[in-house]
Order: C-alpha cells, then structure tokens, then sequence
C-alpha cells in the first residue's frame, strides 16, 4: 500500500544575485523520490513506503526539495535532507544550522550499520523500487556544520549517514561509502591534513572548507561521489536513506541527492589519463561493461569544454568506439520505454610539448669551456617537476637516446669534452611513451664585476644577510631570478667547498671585505661574483627622547633625535611630515626614518635608521590629602589627581621635592605642593593638622597659660565638642572645638596633675587621651 505525505509549505527562496541554492518543501515524498530523484523508466514500481522529519510544524521540514538557483553549486536540483531544518541549507554560510525539534529521535538500522549509538534529529526517506539491469547508482554531496578549519574537532566529530540498500526479505548493505572501500563518508573520513591534529583522510573527495561566498549554509562539503549497489535485474529493492545527527543535536549536516541521476548504470571504466594517458599515435577503444541488459541503441559523443555535445555515430550494433584524440567522450545506452544509461570517460594523450631543448651551464675554473655537469641535478627540471615523467636516461645521440643503447654511465658527475657539447635525454611516462631533448653543455665566458653589499654601520659589529645582496647579482649577471651560495673564496666557489653562512657578523674594522657568490639557476652556474662587503655610516641618535605639553589645547615642537648638522640628512615621519622637527597636539609614540646619503666610489648610499619619540600629555595637579595614623599624631598622605608625572613637598614651594607623597606632620596649619615635572606647574593648598596640647602651664607668663586644640580649621569642621575630666572621672569642662581651659573649676584653680578628655566627632567616633597640668 502506497503512503502519500504532502507538505503544503511554500517556497523559500533565499537568494542574492542567484548565489545561493534555494529549497522548496511543497513536494509529496513520493513526487521526490519518483519525479525528482529517479526520473527514468529504467527504474519501475517505485514506491515511498517511509518518511521522517523533524515537527517543525507546517512551515518547514528536514527533507525536500533544491535548485541551485544558478549559482556554482554541482548539481542543478535535487534532493536535500538535513538534520535541521531545510530553511537554513541555503547560503550564505553566515550562521550556524544547529537545530532540533520536539521527540526527534534516532535511528536503529543506521545504529546497528555504522557501530554507532546515541544517534538523534534522523530524517529518513524509504521506497522499494525495481531496476532493469544489474547496477543502480546516483550521485550525493555530504555537507556539514563539523567541518572546521584547522580545528582538532575535525578529526574528532561527524554526523553520521547511510544509503541502505537490500532486496524485499534480504538485509542491508551501506553504500555511501569512501569509493574502493567500505569506509562510511563523515567528516572524519574525508577531509584535509588539520595541522597539529590529524593527517588528511581520503582528501581527493574533499571539495572544500566554505566561507561565507558558498551557496549553501555549511562549513564544510565533499565532492560529488557516487553511490554504485550491484542488483539483480527486475528483483525489487528497498533502500533507505538516513542522516541524523551523533550524541546531541548541535552542529546539523545534510545530505545533497542529485535530480535524475537515481539510475541503472553505464561503465566505460576509469579515465585514460595520469599515468595512463596515451602514446601520440596510439588509439583506444571505448568499451562498456556488461550491466546485464542490452540496450536498444548506442550513441557515442564527444563532449567539449564548454560542455557541448556532437555525436560520433550511433546504432543497435555500435557497442564500441575506437579514439585516436585526447578529449572527453561520452556514451547514451537507450532500452526503450524512457529507459536510459550513461557514462563518460576522459582519454588523454601524453604531452610532452612544454619539455623543450634545454642548456646548462657549469662554471669553469680555467675558462677552457670543460668542466664537469651533475646532470641528474636537472632531472625535475626537465621534466617541469611533472611526477607523471620521468627522465630515463642520458645518450651521446638522438639515435642512442631512441633506442636506449650506451647511456653516459655517470650523469651526476659527466665530464664534457667540447665546449657547448649536446648530449640528448630520453623522457618518458609510466607506460613508455618518451621524447628526446637536446642539452647544450655550456660554461660561462662572461667575468662579472664586482658588486658592493652594504649595511648600515650601528654598534661595533655589521651583520650582513647576505640573501639580501641577491638582487645585486640578478642586476649583474642579467638574469632576473638566481639563488646563490656564498664563499670566502673564489676557488672554493668554483669546487663548491665550505660554503658560508647567509648571515655573518663582522667587526666594522674588518670592512671592506670581499666574498664570492656562485650565481645558479636550476639550469646550472652562471658565474662566480665578487661581493664587496662594506659600510656605510648610520645617523647619530639620541634615544629614549620624550616630550609632553599642558592641557587639552596645548602642542609641543618634537624633534627626531639626530645628532649634528640637520642639513646632512633627510627626514620622513610617519605622519607624511618631511622636516626635522614636528608640532604635535596628541600624546602617543611619532617615528621618523631618518637617511643619510654617502659616496663610495663614485656610488650613493642611502642608511636609514628610525626613531622613536614618546609624547605624554600632562597637566597641573588636583590636589586632596589624607591624614593617616591615630588622632593627634597623623602622617599626611598628598593625593594629586591629573595625568601628569608629580612631585610632592610641605611648606615649601622651592621644596624639595619628592616622588613619596607622605610625610610626617606635626598639628597645625600646612601648606601642600604637587609639582608636574613635564613644567605644567605647582598646585598648592592649605591644610590643618588637628592635635592636642600634652600638657600646659597655667601661671600667666603668657606661655602655654591655657590647654586647646591644635590645628582646628573653621571652615572644616570635624569635632563636635570636647570633655574635660579629673583622674576620678569627674566632668570639670565641656569646650567647643574653638574653646580653651585654664585649669580651673567652678573658679578654683585645680591642682598640678595628669587630666582626661574626650573628643567626640561629628561621625559618632570618640578619641579619649590625656594631658599634663603644671604650675
């Protein structure tokens, strides 16, 4: 009994410019798989006997259907089933397709195929179906969420899907599968070497890490791969097609089906062409293998870059096709009732046309034009690094080389016995197909002058890299790319014996100082190149220079550093500024390359060093302070508020000054200094530090006659009042912070000895202490 789900959904079609596929749910599962995935008479009894999706309710599904909307994505419709919803597959890969939905569990036979468990969010698509022949196949694209560039959690995590495939009553069989094994395609199976992770697993199928271009919304993609299941003709089969997604529901995947390519199959086997590729004269015949079937009719075409088709022959009988000529031919195998097959095959020929006639060259110690050649050196080079070629040998002549009789015996030590002697090299591919080259022996004739590498002279010692002079040797020997080895001496340049290092340090009383480069190419030496080390001298500097100004408003004249006459060296800030002084209103870090021109024989040298000047913005102080320690015997913490670099003194304008903000007070009025020492100014403020008297002599000689507080300020009041007691505990006074006391009670002057008091604070808090009366 047939089972019709209809999804009357609209279109969602999202799009810019057709850059991105679009997906459409308003597809029975039956028109899908029928109509869209199938689409052939080869292909009979077709019926959807299952589904499942994910209850995203009425306006979206799991499963439907695709274009690729005219952008680049392989197939031009199809199939989509995903482990979210179908609404977040197309483009642009912006956000993160993680969806779930209400009882969207897993699935069993996927489970119990792939040795997994945990699975959830399964969409499945299931029908029974017929073929006609001994081989069904169809083409799909996996794409995921986990695929992460450079990410470990490549290595680690993948959705996991299968194609189910088995005759009524018989059991399943996996075939979306790594092709050649029966590994399952996952983001762990197919994917590029992850750096300091993992190596690359079956890369060739891996299509690409998506950025934000794609027409799809994943991270990552496969390939367009093949899933091939050999059957019996007119046997029918059950398939079922499965991705969910593995522990929990986050990071979805999808599958992508190709419209119409659900068919039986046409094989011309595997592409002529790598190491395969024909012999120039050579000719293959085009051979289909057996899919149990006969068709009606073949027709044999070619098909051009641009994908056009012209057709070769055709006929009941044409079962084959003979090629003389690379190109991409394809075969249309018709068995009536709209019952077709194809293949295509790509036959290539060797080529050979960009490995020419070719000459190298050796120096020479004594100008002779003999010398000996590492041939075998040039083996890549010959073959343009092409690892489908190989160079099979070295011959006196072309008639030797052809037929591969007297090889030079030593190639990587050859000793030629003319000047411009031409050898031959015989290259050839892994099925014998081969060409001869001729290789002219050459030695350079050309002495070379002498080019001069110079640096900047900084500190008692140079260091020359010695890479950096190779531009010298190009512009010498008129070749635009060399490399070079470098050499104390012009002997040990020739033999090739202990080479120098790239990067030396010599003392700047050692310069000038001559060395000699070996100029090569990969066609061998070019010559060998005096290379005059020398120096030229570097601007003086004064470092660490810094400047500041006052204020938002205010700007300073900076200056670069050098040292000496201005007018020797030229200047370029980083502002554009070509002058050796600048006005600047922002604080921050300013450079200036600062050059210095100098001859040597005849040739200018430029030197050019950078300096760095440092500009800080500053300004006046904002002063408070803070009287630390118990009361009547405070130290004086200064707080200066501002972005200036500040210095501290009391009572003193002229200081001295400190860096540490405390001091030690004694009570009484102070007067507080913040110096800037960028010469933004001197704040000053008047304090008082409150104490008390430790004793007092009332015998009216004007000294010290009546006990008080010291250092009260009026207009800062803390005290609330204070209480005068005898040893006993006995109130005798009660004074305002203001208020003294002569010594004496209900006007009785009390007698010599230790009193009490009590300060009460405004805040609540009480200090209690005593004091001396002496007559």
């Amino acid at each position: 009994m047939k089972h019709f789900f209809f999804f009357v959904i609209g279109l969602i079609c999202i799009s810019a410019h057709g850059q991105y596929i679009t997906v459409n749910y308003d597809f029975s599962p039956q028109e899908l798989v029928e109509d869209i995935l199938i689409n052939s008479g080869c292909i009979e009894n077709v019926t959807v006997t299952n589904t499942v999706s994910g209850n995203f309710g009425s306006n979206d599904s799991s499963f439907g259907y695709f274009e690729n909307n005219n952008s680049n994505f392989p197939f031009d419709n199809g199939i989509v089933m995903s482990t979210g919803k179908i609404s977040n597959v197309p483009g642009p890969n912006t956000s993160l397709s993680d969806d779930d939905a209400p009882g969207w569990g897993g699935d069993q036979d996927l489970e119990d195929i792939l040795g997994v468990s945990n699975t959830t969010n399964a969409t499945v698509l299931e029908f029974d179906f017929t073929p006609n022949a001994n081989l069904v196949q169809f083409r799909y694209i996996f794409a995921s969420e986990e695929y992460q560039e450079g990410d470990a959690n490549t290595c680690i995590y993948s959705d996991v899907f299968a194609f189910l495939i088995k005759p009524q009553g018989g059991t399943y069989t996996n075939i979306a599968v790594v092709p050649g094994t029966n590994i399952p395609v996952q983001v762990t199976t197919v994917h590029p070497e992850i750096p300091g992770s993992c190596d690359a697993e079956n890369e060739e199928y891996f299509e690409s890490f998506n950025d934000t271009t794609v027409p799809i919304n994943f991270n990552g993609q496969t390939k367009a791969l093949t899933a091939t299941a050999s059957v019996v003709q007119n046997t029918t089969y059950h398939i079922k097609l499965i991705i969910a997604d593995e522990q929990n529901y986050r990071y979805d995947s999808a599958v992508f089906l190709e419209g119409g390519s659900f068919n039986i199959g046409a094989d011309l086997g595997n592409d002529i062409t790598g190491e395969n590729a024909l012999c120039e004269g050579e000719t293959y015949t085009l051979q289909l293998s057996d899919n149990g079937n006969t068709p009606q009719d073949y027709t044999w075409l070619e098909v051009d870059t641009n994908g056009n088709e012209t057709i070769l022959t055709q006929g009941q009988n044409v079962t084959s096709y003979t090629v003389d000529a690379a190109g991409t031919y394809k075969v249309i195998l018709d068995y009536g009732n709209g019952c077709t097959a194809e293949d295509e095959i790509i036959v290539a020929f060797a080529d050979f046309s960009n490995m020419g006639n070719r000459t190298i060259s050796e120096c020479d110690d004594d100008s002779d034009g003999l010398t000996i050649f590492n041939l075998s050196s040039n083996n890549n080079t010959f073959t343009n690094n092409n690892p489908l070629y190989a160079l099979a040998g070295y011959y006196f002549s072309q008639d030797a080389a052809e037929n591969e009789t007297d090889p030079i015996p030593n190639p990587s030590a050859f000793e030629n016995t003319s000047p411009n002697q031409i050898i031959y090299a015989r290259i050839e591919t892994q099925r014998g197909c081969f060409k001869i080259i001729e290789i002219t022996l050459s030695t350079p004739s050309e002495n070379y002058n002498a080019v001069r590498f110079v640096e900047c002279a900084v500190g008692e010692s140079i260091i020359f890299n010695l890479n950096n002079a190779i531009p010298l040797l190009e512009n010498e020997v008129e070749i635009n790319t060399i490399y070079a080895d470098f050499f104390a001496t012009a002997d040990d340049a020739i033999t090739q014996e202990n080479p120098i290092d790239t990067s030396i340090e010599i003392l700047k009383t050692e310069l000038p100082k001559s060395i000699y480069a070996r100029a090569e190419t990969p066609l061998g030496c070019e010559g060998i190149v005096e290379v005059i080390l020398d120096q030229v001298p570097a601007p003086p500097l004064e470092e660490n220079i810094s400047f500041s100004f006052c204020g938002e408003n205010n700007s300073v004249e900076i200056n670069s550093g050098v040292i000496g006459n201005l007018s020797n060296y030229s200047f370029l800030w980083d502002n554009g500024a070509t002058t050796p002084e600048i006005t600047v209103s922002e604080d921050g870090t300013y450079e200036v390359s600062i050059t210095q021109e100098t001859q040597i024989n005849g040739f200018t040298y430029s030197c050019s060093v950078t300096n760095s000047i440092s500009v800080t913005a500053s300004e006046k102080a904002i002063i408070s302070h803070n009287l630390l320690g118990d009361f009547g015997e405070y130290q004086l913490e200064i707080i200066a508020a501002g972005i200036g670099d500040y210095t501290y003194a009391v009572n003193s304008s002229v200081g001295p000054y400190t860096s540490n903000p405390i001091f030690e007070v004694n009570s009484g009025k102070h007067t507080i200094y913040v110096k800037d020492e960028n010469g933004c100014g001197i704040s000053f403020k008047e304090i008082y530090v409150i104490g008390y008297m430790k004793f007092f002599t009332p015998n009216q000689d004007g000294a010290n006659d009546r006990w008080r507080l010291l250092g009260t300020d009026r207009n800062n009041r803390h005290i609330k009042r204070i209480v005068i007691f005898d040893r006993f505990g006995k109130m005798l006074q009660v004074l305002s912070p203001y208020d003294s006391w002569d010594g004496s009670n209900n006007g009785k002057n009390l007698p010599s000895n230790e009193y009490w008091f009590r300060i009460e604070l405004l805040d609540g808090s009480n200090f209690k202490s005593h004091f001396t009366l002496k007559r």
